[in-house]
């Protein structure tokens, strides 16, 4: 714990960061799914329903079905308004169904995963994943991301390009200059995410702590600090919204608060 927060100034992005880092908020799915004792199978798919709808508590419900009853369950909740995360607020309709229907002619879930993942650079992973309906480049990244640190398969994020996200380039403008609308030149934000690197080389990338800090949680920390400063990110925002998305979604989501309890340290300021 960092003990940078305050509800009367702006952290810097050091104390900001360090506190994701500290308290695992920087991402709580990563330690809770990491750390939920899941089989291969039932990894694979959470993960891919996580993939589709966004929301912690849905994909529990969707992943403790057999294999058999995935897709099944993957149409329910686009039938039944089931919640998606913002991040995924156009898997609705048309455009859901079509999603699950080229999931669904491509093979089991497990074997979409595989697909996607089974592949040790971004690049590779970003091209794989984008071959399906439905799958742009911001979930490209975040598969990408998810196979690393959840999966646990390292992926190589040398040629990964932070330049084509909106979010984490507002970041690094706000971070540079104090406007988050300066047109950033990909040299200039080169330099922030180099010196992001050099100040938290420190850090070990949770949640296995196997690697230091990289571009992936310097991604992520540049999309919340410029959030946070522009009142859209409170602190431990995402540990809060994972265990409300949680609750009422059965035995796996239960499970799964459990575990968001225990490996992450997200306390009210």
């Amino acid at each position: 714990m960092s003990g940078s927060r305050s509800k009367d100034r702006l952290p810097t992005w050091q104390e900001f960061g360090e506190d994701l880092l500290n308290t695992y908020d920087l991402d709580p799915i990563y330690p809770m799914v990491a750390g939920a004792g899941l089989d291969d199978d039932t990894m694979k798919r959470w993960c891919l329903a996580y993939w589709c709808y966004y929301d912690a508590g849905v994909c529990c419900a969707i992943a403790e079905l057999p294999s058999k009853d995935f897709y099944a369950a993957m149409y329910q909740g686009v039938d039944e308004g089931w919640p998606r995360g913002m991040e995924r607020r156009y898997f609705y309709s048309k455009i859901a169904r079509d999603t699950i229907r080229g999931l669904k002619d491509f093979g089991p879930p497990e074997k979409v995963v595989d697909a996607m993942t089974f592949h040790r650079d971004y690049i590779t992973i970003v091209q794989s994943v984008q071959s399906f309906t439905g799958f742009g480049p911001w979930i490209s990244w975040k598969i990408a991301d998810m196979t690393d640190r959840v999966l646990g398969w390292y992926v190589d994020f040398l040629e990964a390009n932070l330049y084509m996200y909106r979010d984490p380039v507002k970041g690094a403008a706000y971070i540079l200059t104090g406007d988050k609308n300066y047109k950033i030149t990909s040299e200039e934000l080169n330099g922030v995410v180099y010196m992001m690197l050099t100040h938290f080389k420190g850090y070990l990338a949770p949640p296995f702590q196997d690697r230091i800090v990289n571009v992936q949680e310097i991604e992520t920390i540049l999309c919340k600090y410029k959030a946070h400063c522009f009142g859209h990110y409170p602190w431990g925002n995402d540990t809060i919204h994972v265990a409300k998305a949680l609750e009422g979604w059965g035995d796996m989501a239960n499970h799964m608060s459990l575990m968001l309890d225990k490996y992450t340290a997200y306390k009210e300021v």
